[in-house]
């Protein structure tokens, strides 16, 4: 089947959550046998990479955000009717605003497409006024996929959606697992994440004194100050390319996750539990739903500094205990989230789109 895939970033220019997750399901469906196409924004940088797959950048005006992301879409739409004929099915990645792009297209050629919610795409644009009504122009339209039935819920209570499913991410699971001491986070060094959260609830305890954090962003320089101050002796690793964060997770003990708002389904904690990691995480988005409380790890509320602390103390002290956390952890992410589980569902959607 020819699949094209829309996503605004993509490695190994821009590396989020979204965008791994894009790359890795690309390389997944193209394994599959399917012939893929990946629409992405160009940037005037791009560096060459040896894919099984397409990538068509799309133009775009970079005198300012505004101007980019218009341009973006325009140009998006018109290679899209362009390529009209050598697409079987079309998936958005992000509901907005590429989830749009998709309706217009369907619209203008009748090429069936489907959107999938990400997290920020929605949690963070949902109140705006324009980006709302184009958000409810898609869940009306089509198929829209979330990652888990805690961001289902959510969408359907704020819209009355045509049809909401649950599809989590995919992962790569390694060969080995963890067996390291180690706190590891990681993630983008923003407010939303909960950083400082996680260093004030560690100070003072015995796992202060191993942290591993794995990313980069506008707070890291405040982080960093914030844990000499309180005496937490975190390592900040700076950004990593995806493919070196298994070296990482490899020397945890537990994974941390303290976002307190924001969230999808997160394919740190995904990779973690892949790795035999069990993993201590807020109630955000869809974070709750891959982890089984006291079983694969714990989920606490967003900002509740003293139950975080509490519940990192109870796995780190106990070595035994993380241990077999881990393997629950792995054995559930084997199960639910490998990239053939994932592959078959989509394979499933894409049939039944273009049978409509």
């Amino acid at each position: 089947m020819n699949v094209a895939i829309t996503v605004k970033e993509f490695p190994p220019d821009i590396i989020g959550g979204t965008e791994t997750q894009t790359r890795r399901m690309a390389r997944a469906l193209s394994g599959a046998g399917h012939d893929v196409t990946v629409y992405t924004k160009a940037y005037g940088r791009e560096t060459e990479v040896d894919e099984p797959y397409e990538i068509v950048r799309v133009p775009n005006c970079r005198r300012s955000s505004f101007l980019s992301t218009l341009t973006y879409l325009l140009a998006l739409t018109a290679l899209l009717v362009r390529d009209r004929n050598e697409i079987d099915v079309l998936q958005c990645m992000m509901i907005y605003p590429n989830g749009f792009v998709g309706t217009v297209v369907h619209y203008l050629t009748g090429v069936p497409y489907f959107a999938w919610i990400r997290g920020g795409d929605y949690y963070f644009m949902k109140d705006n006024p324009v980006k709302r009504w184009l958000i409810r122009t898609v869940l009306w339209d089509t198929t829209v996929l979330v990652q888990s039935e805690a961001v289902r819920a959510d969408v359907t209570a704020e819209f009355d959606p045509t049809d909401v499913r649950v599809l989590g991410n995919g992962v790569d699971v390694p060969a080995g697992t963890a067996s390291g001491d180690e706190i590891v986070f990681v993630g983008r060094l923003e407010e939303q994440k909960g950083v400082a959260v996680l260093l004030r609830a560690l100070a003072g305890t015995e796992a202060a004194s191993a942290v591993t954090v794995v990313g980069d962003g506008s707070r890291r320089s405040e982080l960093e100050a914030l844990a000499d101050e309180l005496g937490v002796d975190a390592t900040f690793v700076g950004e990593v390319a995806p493919e070196a964060v298994g070296e990482y997770l490899e020397r945890g003990r537990l994974f941390v996750l303290p976002s307190v708002r924001g969230e999808g389904l997160p394919n740190a904690v995904l990779e973690a539990m892949a790795a035999g990691l069990p993993v201590v995480a807020t109630d955000t988005g869809g974070v709750a739903d891959a982890i089984v409380d006291g079983e694969t790890g714990y989920v606490v509320d967003p900002g509740d500094e003293q139950r975080l602390r509490d519940r990192i103390e109870t796995i780190y002290a106990d070595e035994q205990r993380a241990r077999e956390m881990g393997e629950r952890a792995r054995e559930y992410v084997i199960e639910t989230y490998s990239w053939d589980a994932i592959v078959g569902r989509l394979e499933a959607l894409y049939a039944e789109c273009t049978d409509r």
